[in-house]
């Protein structure tokens, strides 16, 4: 027996959407799911609800799993719509297998703000099963949410795409933040976040602080400092805006 199929029309100017019921399964028909069910579905909002309606249902989802929408925190009308509509339709979707909708508004006022906290978010999903997909929305939004997936250590890459404007096609990205891991070791890290914690502090703190010798904080500190992660003034370090992103 085949299964049903739904038909949803948007205002979207691509076709209209295919969707195969029921919704615990819920397939594109030109789309192939990933293998394991996901925890969560991270998505960028732009003006139209299509985009993410078909991400919403390209992919399987656990039951309780949640679809986090990210929206820049000024307000616009289309947007709202578009959002609106998505959540109508996924709350149709998704009735019996509990997924959650929910909308978080990114400052974009300051991009190093905006990165810290779409990394917040993803620091709490590090060892979940996540697709993040850029369907939409600003370019300061897109850079901030990209920029945030490179910082952070993932037990599981997530699936990442882009969905192309005005057409119904998407393309993977490959997971680019693997190349990021031998750089900033755990050591390096461990400095981070202590000159996260407390601000500015000199070598000697650093060193105490972290229970080793002078000469492997040196190391650490000057690997920092090229990579534009720590700036040092005077006889004390501190976070980079770069280095800040990190922690």
């Amino acid at each position: 027996m085949l299964a049903p199929c739904i038909k949803i029309v948007t205002n979207d100017p691509c076709t209209p959407i295919t969707l195969i019921w029921p919704p615990r399964v819920v397939l594109l028909e030109v789309c192939t799911a990933v293998p394991e069910p996901l925890d969560a579905l991270i998505m960028t909002l732009g003006f139209e609800p299509g985009p993410l309606i078909r991400a919403a249902a390209s992919y399987s989802l656990k039951p309780g799993a949640s679809i986090v929408v990210l929206t820049p925190s000024f307000k616009d009308d289309r947007a709202e719509r578009a959002y609106l509509e998505l959540k109508k339709i996924c709350d149709v979707l998704f009735k019996d297998a509990e997924v959650s909708v929910q909308r978080i508004e990114v400052d974009l006022s300051d991009f190093s703000t905006a990165v810290k906290q779409v990394r917040k978010l993803f620091a709490t999903l590090a060892d979940r099963r996540v697709a993040i997909c850029f369907t939409g929305g600003m370019r300061a939004l897109c850079m901030a949410t990209y920029t945030a997936y490179l910082t952070i250590e993932w037990r599981y890459p997530p699936s990442l795409e882009v969905h192309l404007e005005g057409r119904a096609e998407r393309i993977p990205i490959p997971p680019v933040h693997e190349i990021l891991k031998p750089h900033v070791t755990e050591e390096r890290l461990a400095v981070l976040k202590l000159l996260s914690e407390h601000g500015s502090l000199s070598m000697g703190d650093i060193a105490s602080l972290m229970q080793k010798d002078r000469s492997t904080v040196y190391r650490q500190i000057s690997s920092l400092i090229r990579m534009r992660l720590v700036d040092q003034r005077g006889r004390l370090y501190e976070l980079t805006d770069l280095g800040r992103m990190l922690v």
